[in-house]
């Protein structure tokens, strides 16, 4: 019946094409259904409506309607920042590469997408690490106990953390499987080096060094030869073949004095730099714009320095994403920078839109107040 269905299908489908295609005379011309301009506008409005999965169709159109270096380096930055919020980060990753290699997107857009490259790595991988979790406990409860193990093990690998969550017996039941697991010669290894990581997380070290112990050995010319190898050497050095359920306890935090050397409190209420250079320490606040039609008592970057040398490291706020962590702490050898944001206050301004089409209401920094608290780590 499904068959007789799909070629029904099919012959509909074959018999209506010429049908189609008669429609359009030689030479007649495809109009799109949106000009360009009408289609961005659309896609913003989408944007702006979080409906970030219709807009990603008007953006692409768009791609596909223009040339110019600028717009497509904008557009594909607004493609990144639609797949990055429905999670499809590995290609939000992609445009936004690919914008900033353009050489045309704005310094702006160029910082933002900077900081969404820092983190959007990390995202993707607990996104796929939870992913492969979720899966293989479905498999679990359908007794798919063989496909479970890959998933979960694979999971860990990305995403230690997740050794934290009930197993809900998948271990258990996985090892007994691997066990009594009957496979041909080459794929014995493979079975023997994921029952030795099994056994290590539950708890089982000894026999899981034995059968590491039993594939160099046995099949000492295998991949899963030099794998078992590298797990017995990192168990010497770490205690642990396959991954660390726990961190061990840092002693030596709980013994660190800290020292105050500076502590100030700042405020910006427009553009403007402030930076200072002590013994041991060093730092700088600096409130611009990019663009010129943003009012002096108005701001929209506010970048934070911290550190000397090759130590020193900045940060970016957008007053676009505003600066939902209030505080920040930053690590240095010797010293320890607490950035305490005492007062946020941002208004609304109107810039030119980022097609240049009309204007378009922004938030903007209109002041920001904080405290810099500067500590001498002793020992």
């Amino acid at each position: 019946m499904k068959k007789t269905f799909i070629a029904g299908c099919i012959a509909l489908a074959a018999t209506a094409l010429p049908l189609d295609a008669s429609l359009l005379r030689q030479g007649d011309k495809i109009v799109a259904p949106y000009t360009l301009q009408k289609g961005l506008l659309r896609a913003e409005e989408l944007f702006k409506e979080n409906n970030f999965r219709d807009a990603l169709i008007f953006y692409y159109e768009a791609l596909d309607m223009t040339t110019s270096g600028e717009v497509r380096a904008k557009l594909h930055f607004r493609v990144g920042e639609c797949l990055e919020a429905i999670k499809r980060y590995e290609y939000a990753s992609y445009h936004y590469k690919v914008a900033m290699t353009s050489g045309k997107l704005p310094e702006l857009l160029q910082s933002r997408a900077i900081m969404k490259l820092e983190h959007l790595p990390d995202l993707a991988q607990t996104e796929e690490a939870n992913r492969l979790y979720n899966r293989a406990m479905a498999l679990y409860k359908r007794r798919n106990i063989r496909a479970a193990i890959d998933d979960y093990l694979e999971s860990l690998r990305l995403m230690p953390t997740l050794m934290e969550k009930s197993d809900s017996g998948l271990i258990e039941d996985a090892i007994k499987y691997l066990t009594f697991l009957s496979e041909s010669k080459d794929k014995e290894p493979e079975r023997l080096l994921k029952l030795a990581s099994l056994l290590e997380l539950h708890g089982e070290v000894d026999k899981s060094v034995e059968t590491l112990q039993q594939i160099i050995i046995i099949y000492a010319d295998t991949d899963q030869a030099k794998q078992a190898e590298e797990k017995l050497e990192r168990y010497s050095s770490k205690n642990t073949a396959y991954l660390e359920p726990k961190k061990p306890v840092d002693d030596l935090a709980q013994v660190i004095v800290e020292e105050s050397v500076f502590d100030e409190n700042f405020d910006f209420a427009g553009a403007g730099t402030v930076s200072r250079e002590l013994p041991g320490i060093s730092f700088a606040f600096k409130s611009y714009n990019e663009r010129t039609e943003i009012p002096p008592d108005r701001f929209e970057i506010f970048m934070v320095s911290l550190g000397t040398g090759g130590e020193r490291k900045d940060f970016v706020f957008i007053s676009a994403d505003g600066i939902p962590d209030r505080q920040l702490r930053y690590e240095t050898t010797e010293m320890l920078y607490t950035l305490t944001f005492t007062s946020v206050e941002q208004t609304v301004g109107y810039i030119q839109d980022l097609y240049g089409d009309g204007r378009v209401s922004v938030n903007l920094f209109s002041k920001i107040v904080l405290n810099l608290k500067v500590e001498k780590k002793a020992y």
